[in-house]
């Protein structure tokens, strides 16, 4: 929980706060942002409290009581805070966004982008301005974490009455990943509308929504992959020394150890991260020699983990900022003789955003390290930045469909 003495630790929350100047708003915006930090820090420890324990799968209900628990009570304060003043005759307030049955969490993405389209920066508008905008958002934020709520209830009872256990734990997931993305909307929302803007990744410090940890997840995977490639090439190279081939080795292990303890790693599903930990165990018993064909299919499993990229989720963020970052430099590009130091702010700033898609393929990674080794000089060289912006364009464009053939019009 992230009580005001602790506010400073969290530079985004200090300045929301800062931007608030009447108190009696501020104390309510601080107690929804509190509630909702402890949801999430308690959603996210339901992914390790069911690993950790070999009786996991036994206390399902127990584990799912004490985390929903938290979320249940942010939804309590929602229904509190989201009742306008000044209601109309049909209890609406003005631009307040009625849900339809069925409508889900999905529907607060439009809302946000609402938020963040009518009110910009908020200049001009009092507290009790942005906090009537808030309000009018709260509905169908609460609306929807209470449908996702209901359902997993539903789904979950009806798994532990037919004693489907493993139903229940991937409910427990899903449900999870639903509600984590939820509760980071509602606090998102928050920030839209006091500051204009909001980054998530900032607003609960090592914690990420479903976006930030598959990004999070992508890279580490990414990095790992081309460590344990580079080490396994060696080790299955029949005329490597024997020094070589267990230095190799010993290096290889301590990747993988190195990678099951990093923060990253608790990103994973419980099933990947056995994986994971059963390639250690192998690895760290018996000789390298006769461990070398599980060093290679540990290289090949991680080949195989690079359909993350084939998540929903990362998709559509590919697939946006691919299309906006080649449109940015194309535009950018065109001017690259009558504006040089601008048109080299667009190619670094495209670097900046390119670094979201680190993981997506080699050639990309390659082009991304290799442009933030420069220094600041050799960015302000016009014909290398233009050089490299055209390179980094023509990776991120989507490839261009053929054309119709004779007579093939419909």
């Amino acid at each position: 929980m992230c009580r005001v003495g602790e506010a400073q630790e969290n530079a985004a929350l200090v300045e929301l706060l800062g931007s608030i100047s009447d108190r009696k708003i501020r104390r309510k915006v601080l107690k929804l942002l509190q509630f909702g930090e402890e949801a999430v820090r308690s959603l996210g420890e339901l992914d390790s409290a069911l690993y950790l324990r070999e009786d996991g799968e036994e206390q399902l209900q127990i584990v799912a009581d004490a985390v929903l628990s938290h979320v249940r009570r942010l939804l309590e304060y929602l229904g509190m805070v989201a009742v306008p003043e000044d209601r109309g005759d049909d209890g609406a307030q003005p631009g307040e966004v009625k849900f339809a049955d069925g409508d889900s969490l999905d529907g607060t993405a439009s809302s946000r982008a609402r938020l963040a389209a009518g009110f910009g920066s908020g200049r001009g508008k009092s507290d009790g301005d942005k906090w009537r905008a808030l309000v009018g958002e709260m509905d169908s934020l609460q609306f929807a974490l209470g449908s996702e709520i209901k359902e997993f209830d539903r789904r979950f009872s009806e798994a532990l009455k037919h004693d489907r256990k493993e139903q229940a734990v991937t409910d427990i997931y899903d449900a999870t990943t639903s509600l984590m993305d939820g509760v980071f909307a509602v606090m998102t929302t928050i920030y839209e509308c006091f500051l204009g803007y909001a980054e998530p990744e900032r607003m609960i410090p090592g914690h990420r929504d479903t976006l930030g940890k598959a990004l999070a997840v992508r890279r580490a995977l990414a990095l790992l992959r081309r460590e344990v490639r580079e080490m396994n090439q060696t080790i299955q190279d029949r005329t490597s020394s024997a020094v070589v081939f267990e230095t190799s080795y010993k290096l290889l292990v301590e990747s993988l150890a190195r990678f099951i303890h990093s923060d990253t790693f608790a990103y994973l599903r419980s099933d990947d991260r056995k994986e994971f930990d059963q390639f250690l165990e192998q690895l760290s018993q018996g000789s390298p020699i006769r461990n070398r064909r599980t060093c290679e299919g540990f290289d090949k499993y991680l080949d195989s983990l690079s359909v993350v990229s084939q998540r929903g989720v990362l998709i559509k963020h590919d697939t946006d900022l691919r299309a906006k970052i080649a449109k940015e430099l194309d535009q950018g590009l065109a001017y690259a003789k009558l504006l040089p130091e601008i048109v080299c702010d667009v190619i670094h700033e495209s670097f900046v955003k390119g670094e979201r898609l680190f993981g997506l393929n080699d050639r990309l990674d390659a082009l991304i390290e290799r442009w933030f080794s420069f220094g600041e000089e050799e960015r302000y060289d016009l014909d290398l930045a233009v050089s490299m912006g055209q390179r980094l364009r023509d990776l991120v464009q989507p490839p261009q469909a053929p054309p119709p053939a004779d007579g093939d019009f419909l």
